[in-house]
């Protein structure tokens, strides 16, 4: 029989109604009548402080992405400015999410949209290094990729979009939420996928 696990879930926020924290509740619970405890990451969050890690700056709207991504879009140059700060940003989030991983003695990650759309390029960066160098296994939910949106088509990152938006991670198992979506990263990304569809809680509607 499989031992309990400690799983952190990982994303931009958790907090409130929007359809990626409540897919997560819905995937925490599961996973707690299964025996295994959940841990939350992330800019901003409604969860129990004792088992959550609130960075600020991983949020999409604190201020430092903010700047970033109004330098990213729409445009194909970036100045070494603003990769500068991608960087900085990326490396200080991924020394966050070791400390994640050290206090709850995780086991496995489940990252919700964060290596999907890029919303937050440093943290998509931070976890794919991360997962690169930690080997740590993980799962990549994904709700809505970059090319879904007009937005994102015209952008001064395709090297970080390439690496991160998703990743190509061995020990990375990529689940999507409809079957466009599956054919979609085959085709795009050559990557294998789960699906997942999402489930609308009919008894516990968000309130």
């Amino acid at each position: 029989m499989k031992q309990p696990e400690n799983i952190g879930f990982v994303s931009t926020r958790f907090a409130g109604t929007d359809g990626v924290s409540l897919e997560a509740a819905k995937w925490a619970e599961v996973l707690w009548q299964g025996g295994h405890v959940s841990f939350w990451y992330g800019g901003v969050l409604d969860r129990d402080p004792g088992v959550s890690l609130c960075i600020p700056e991983a949020f999409f709207d604190h201020s430092e992405n903010q700047w970033i991504n109004s330098q990213l879009w729409g445009c194909t140059r970036r100045s070494p400015e603003v990769s500068r700060r991608i960087r900085e940003l990326a490396s200080y989030l991924k020394s966050t999410l070791y400390r994640f991983r050290e206090r709850f003695d995780l086991d496995v990650l489940i990252i919700e949209n964060a290596l999907t759309i890029p919303m937050h390029v440093p943290l998509g960066v931070a976890i794919t290094e991360f997962l690169l160098e930690t080997e740590m296994p993980a799962i990549a939910h994904h709700h809505d990729f970059m090319w879904e949106r007009q937005r994102f088509q015209i952008s001064a990152v395709d090297d970080y979009l390439e690496m991160a938006f998703p990743p190509r991670v061995p020990h990375l198992q990529h689940v999507v939420i409809n079957q466009a979506a599956r054919e979609e990263i085959a085709w795009r990304k050559g990557l294998p996928s789960i699906l997942v569809p999402n489930v609308f809680d009919f008894e516990n509607p968000p309130g």
